[in-house]
This record gives C-alpha cells, structure tokens and sequence, in this order.
C-alpha cells in the first residue's frame, strides 16, 4: 500500500516534504554528525502530523545511523561516549514518562502539545546554533563525566518526544576539541545506541484511546517506502563532507528549520 497522506495534502507536496527530511538526515549525519538533520524533524511533521512522524522517524534514523556508521568504523572516543549514553538511557525513561503523561489527553489536544512541543524545541535549538555559528561562546561544562551524563539526559529526554537532540550533543563534543572525523565519529554511535534505547517506548507505550503504540503497521509502511533514500543521502553527505564548508550550508538549513518549526508554533497556538 502507499503512504498514508493526510487530508489536504497533494502527493507531490507530501512525497517532497517527506523525501527532501529523509536526504536531509543522511546528509547531515554522514556528512556534519546530525546537527544540521533537524530541519527534517519540522518538515515531515508538517507533511504527517506530530505523532506519526515520531513512529515514521525512528526507524529511518536507526537505518541512517546503520550506514552513517559505516563511514566512520573505529573513529569513536568511547571515553566521552560511555557518560553520555548512561545518561541518554535515564533521558529517555523521563522522556517516556513525560509522553505516558501527554497521552492521556484527549487526541486533537495531544496533536496540538506535541506540535508546540516539537516546534518549540527545534525552534530554541536553531537558536542556539545561530548563536554559535555568529563566534559567540556558548556556556563551557567541567569535563567532568557527570556533565556528560547531565548533557545526555536533557539529550535523551528531548529525543524522546521529538528526535531534535542532536545539536545538544555537537555543542558538548565540540568543547573537548576533537578532530573532525573522531567527532562525527563518537556522535553517530551516540545516535545509534540513543536511539536503539528509544525503541522499546515506541514500540510498546500506547498513545491515545485507540491504544495504537507510536511505531505500527501504518507508521512501518510509511517508513518503509522512504528507506531507499537513506543510502542515497548518507553517501551524499560523506561526499559533501570533504568538499562543502559547513557553515553555509549549515546556515541554510536553519533558516529553513526556524521557518518550519515557526510555522508549527503557529498552528500550535492557533
């Protein structure tokens, strides 16, 4: 069967929104270490709703950190990673805590947080990094492993209700000072193990009266059908790696993420 497009949608407009997200993480985890990949999260949440694209997304980001992953076999500073993902475990049971709590509302309600929710957060962390790209110093942590392990939590927890952590964890890495391919390295196998431990929430928390678990048949087929575009990008980004300048591109593509997560604000509050 195809993709469940939503009323009011054109096929062309969802298959663009949905496949431009898709070739965005691929490129952005493969060729940057997935910070610039949050333009996708507002993109495909406007193309298919808050809630569908948290069980559509998950499995494509796994896939994406399968193959990004390839590109950087034995280039991971595992002493930075271990802190951080014992934290990432404790965020992600906060963050399904949080989501048991918002399931309880009543459907259209729970669309409408999540969408603030989603929007709101992908909109404070372009921010954030248009406030790092302009020279300014974002606020230093000890290095201390218990900063890793809070920095892993906020991640954790926030990836858990709208796969936008991203940029949290490059601006932590980036203090330590490590080369590039050790730092693309070290944050692609923190998304990958982050967001494994985020599957037993999605496959297994029932969201609304229906009982349906965010990941399920229909969240699977979707996925499914923008799969083969995960390869295309994450190659695109390894090549783009060696020969874009970060910065421009990466200007970019926040521009576009603030317009769309504004955009989600709005119908959010509206």
């Amino acid at each position: 069967m195809w993709p469940t497009i939503p009323p009011g949608f054109e096929p062309w407009q969802y298959y663009a929104l949905v496949g431009a997200a898709v070739l965005v993480v691929g490129i952005a985890k493969a060729g940057f270490g997935g910070g610039i990949g949050i333009l996708a999260i507002p993109l495909m949440a406007i193309a298919m709703g808050p809630t569908h694209m948290l069980g559509v997304m998950l499995p494509l980001l796994i896939a994406c950190d399968i193959f990004s992953n390839l590109h950087y076999r034995r280039e991971q500073d595992w002493g930075r990673l271990r802190p951080l993902l014992i934290g990432a475990a404790v965020g992600v049971g906060v963050g399904t805590v949080i989501l048991f709590q918002l399931a309880s509302m009543p459907p259209e309600d729970f669309r409408r947080v999540m969408s603030g929710v989603i929007g709101g957060i992908c909109f404070a962390v372009v921010l954030l990094q248009v406030y790092r790209m302009t020279g300014r110093e974002v606020p230093t942590l000890p290095t201390h492993p218990a900063s890793a392990m809070t920095v892993g939590l906020v991640a954790g927890a926030l990836s858990t209700l709208n796969h936008a952590a991203g940029p949290i964890i490059m601006i932590y890495l980036l203090q330590v000072g490590l080369a590039k391919r050790k730092l693309v390295g070290t944050m692609l196998m923190y998304f990958l193990i982050g967001n494994t431990l985020k599957l037993p929430t999605f496959l297994f928390l029932p969201i609304g009266d229906s009982g349906e678990t965010l990941i399920n048949a229909s969240t699977l087929r979707d996925s499914i059908w923008f799969l083969p575009l995960i390869p295309i990008g994450t190659v695109t980004g390894a090549w783009m790696n060696k020969r874009i300048p970060e910065k421009p591109f990466a200007a970019i593509m926040y521009i576009f993420a603030a317009i769309t997560a504004g955009n989600m604000l709005i119908k959010a509050l509206m």
